[in-house]
């Protein structure tokens, strides 16, 4: 999951769903929990419920972009904010790890009590989900094989930037990353700074304040971890 910034609230909507286009601008197309790229079909997502939030309806903070998937999966639940880890109010990257295959789990690096947010996340949005593995992803639910053939995209580009190695080639990775899965290609290329450097600058609306000068991980200001 992209830790992102959404910036200050652009304007004051009167219907929720003119956010999209504000979201698309500051985000980009991406679902902010799978972390697909969705050119179209990404709804405005509330955090927390607008049926059972209705004042927090049009608020700015309470926005995220979502996938059907990921909005079908989350529901309609009572959310209390605390119990889970957000995008863009975490660095999401220090709570949940990419694996071969494109699984993703809980990182084993953080507190005890993260971890059980992060896994509560991952079961809440349905991100648990893969064939043989706790709850069965529908027939209609492709987000486990879209991560894993973007981990054989990302491995394919790193084997082919290790035989050649250019400015240009890196530039043309970060290209066709660019409508991927962010966490997946900063995992894989994770030993080197200057292409962390380039999918963090590629992906828009990623949040700069979750890493330092060497591209290290870093505690988001006000967040959890």
């Amino acid at each position: 999951m992209r830790p992102i910034d959404k910036g200050p609230p652009p304007r004051v909507y009167v219907r929720y769903g003119d956010a999209l286009p504000d979201l698309w601008e500051r985000l980009g197309r991406f679902c902010s929990y799978c972390g697909r790229h969705v050119p179209s079909g990404l709804s405005v997502e509330h955090k927390r419920p607008k049926t059972r939030y209705p004042a927090e309806e049009l608020s700015w903070q309470n926005f995220l972009l979502s996938c059907d998937n990921c909005n079908s999966c989350k529901g309609h639940p009572k959310v209390r904010l605390d119990r889970y880890i957000w995008p863009d109010s975490d660095n999401t990257l220090r709570a949940f790890v990419y694996t071969v295959g494109g699984r993703v789990h809980a990182s084993k690096t953080i507190s005890k009590h993260l971890r059980r947010k992060a896994n509560r996340t991952l079961r809440l949005l349905g991100l648990d989900k893969y064939p043989g593995y706790h709850h069965e992803p529908t027939d209609r639910d492709f987000r486990w094989s879209d991560r894993r053939l973007e981990w054989e995209k990302a491995e394919l580009a790193k084997c082919l930037l290790a035989e050649y190695d250019t400015p240009h080639q890196r530039e043309l990775i970060v290209k066709n990353a660019a409508t991927g899965i962010f966490p997946i290609w900063w995992t894989v290329f994770s030993g080197d700074n200057d292409m962390k450097r380039r999918f963090r600058d590629g992906f828009p609306g990623t949040c700069s304040n979750c890493f330092d000068a060497n591209e290290n991980l870093l505690a988001r200001p006000g967040g959890q971890l």
